[in-house]
């Protein structure tokens, strides 16, 4: 495939898969508002990640990959794919509270359901900011080109 639109495909699948960060980022800010509300946040979440966020990931992992230029390995450009390999394998690792989360919302098990949110926030914590570094050394390195 050609570089420039695997790299076009790239970039939209990263700014389609932020997209879908940031509405689970505020879904999630709602969860505390009452139980009720918590067990749809994690019905929610498992449906947007299984129908968009893991098919969106797999495309930017895919075409990053095809991306990698093995001979650049080195500063920003390293950074960007160490990062951006951080902020898939988070989203990948994310899928396993969440689904859990799920499970147990549909038993009525609300401190399960309390105990996989905090699993997911903190692997975002970390997964979050990753995507971030490596979309800003990402355009550091259009903008040098």
């Amino acid at each position: 495939m050609h570089f420039e639109l695997l790299l076009q495909l790239h970039l939209f699948a990263v700014a389609f898969w932020l997209g879908i960060v940031a509405v689970e980022y505020l879904l999630e800010r709602t969860r505390a508002q009452s139980r009720n509300q918590g067990f749809t946040v994690a019905r929610l979440h498992r449906q947007i990640d299984l129908l968009f966020e893991m098919p969106a990931f797999a495309v930017v992992l895919v075409t990053g990959l095809l991306l990698i230029e093995p001979t650049r390995f080195d500063g920003i450009y390293a950074l960007k794919v160490v990062a951006g390999g951080s902020a898939v394998l988070g989203n990948m690792l994310c899928l396993i509270p969440v689904l859990k989360r799920r499970t147990a919302a549909e038993k009525d098990n609300l401190p399960d359901v309390i105990r996989q949110s905090r699993q997911i926030d903190i692997i975002s914590v970390t997964a979050i900011p990753a995507g971030l570094v490596a979309l800003a050394c990402g355009v550091y390195l259009m903008v040098l080109r």
